[in-house]
């Protein structure tokens, strides 16, 4: 946990073209394809969105909520989504840190985060923080990528473009898969109402939980 107290540095590097990094890595067909099945989420209401990066996701996400507070632990993400963002007049955006979070019990109708639970140090304990803000009846939204699912010549295409863009991967980094999300939701009382693999050439989790208590 003590890295999470830390400046994050890995990903801040990248805040000025992450979005196209990302396109690159993983392909603009699959790309296109998971950002159009996140276009489908409708009546989110009012969201929280942790790990934004610099926003890919929450242009997507706006268009269906009534408020969005799009959040990151890195300083540079949240400027660069800032400026991104600064047209659409329900997106606001703040550093948040996902192991901590700052906002009232029972505060969100909707928790999204994209390929942010495989980044971070112990993600099972980000889950109950999650729990907590949510409101009664409320969803959680995880999108995640994984090599779950791929095939081998695809996995080595992919690790080759990873390195060719990143470099070294963060010392964080780990595949995760269905089962292992659903379990950790599962384990706080958090109800699946749908899991399924997201993609052709490459994968990603696609996890809609709600809270019943």
């Amino acid at each position: 946990m003590e890295a999470t107290k830390q400046k994050e540095n890995y990903w801040s590097r990248y805040a000025g073209d992450f979005e196209e990094r990302n396109n690159y890595v993983v392909g603009l067909k699959d790309t296109s394809m998971i950002l159009s099945e996140v276009s489908k989420l409708k009546n989110l209401k009012n969201v929280l969105e942790l790990g934004c990066g610099n926003g890919t996701y929450s242009k997507v996400l706006a268009d269906n909520s009534e408020t969005l507070l799009a959040t990151d632990y890195s300083d540079e993400m949240v400027e660069a989504c800032k400026y991104r963002l600064n047209a659409y007049s329900n997106i606001k955006v703040e550093k948040a840190n996902c192991f901590d979070l700052k906002y009232k019990d029972n505060s969100f109708d909707t928790v999204f985060m994209a390929n942010l639970l495989h980044i971070v140090p112990e993600p099972e304990k980000v889950i109950p923080q999650i729990n907590r803000v949510l409101k009664k009846d409320g969803n959680l939204i995880i999108l995640s990528f994984t090599t779950q699912g791929v095939t081998f010549l695809n996995k080595l295409k992919m690790i080759y473009r990873y390195l060719r863009t990143y470099g070294k991967p963060s010392p964080y980094a780990r595949t995760l898969y269905l089962k292992k999300v659903e379990k950790m939701l599962f384990e706080q009382g958090l109800e699946i109402k749908s899991s399924q693999l997201l993609g052709k050439k490459m994968k990603a989790i696609f996890i809609n939980a709600k809270k019943e208590l």
